[in-house]
């Protein structure tokens, strides 16, 4: 799997918010759920970090089979449009990031390690 994810950073007033939420809402997201060879969408909000706030507010990943697929989506119709949505937020606002995700099975914890000798 391949997958880019922004990470928007927090804004800085009530109307910074709502003006995020309108462009991300609005002019965004109707063109980036249609790009083409999308396998999955995650949206998190972030909440803060172990040592309290987060400059971060709110990450978007966007899950492909390969980097090719990828490519493939940010260059189509769609994915051309949201890129172009994605200018309208403030400069300096956003951080992109393009990962090769390695999925890992999860480590079995005490209790089934118990039931299974």
């Amino acid at each position: 799997m391949y997958k880019l994810t922004i990470l928007f950073h927090k804004p800085t007033t009530l109307e910074d918010e709502q003006s995020f939420e309108a462009v991300w809402t609005f002019d965004f997201i109707p063109y980036v759920e249609k790009m083409p060879e999308l396998k999955r969408i995650e949206v998190s909000l972030i909440q803060g970090t172990p040592d309290g706030a987060s400059q971060f507010y709110k990450m978007h990943e966007f899950y492909f089979e390969t980097r090719a697929a990828m490519d493939r989506a940010l260059n189509s119709d769609a994915g051309m449009r949201a890129g172009y949505a994605l200018q309208k937020f403030p400069k300096g606002s956003y951080k992109l990031f393009f990962s090769d995700v390695m999925e890992m099975g999860m480590p079995m914890n005490n209790e089934t390690m118990k039931n299974e000798q």
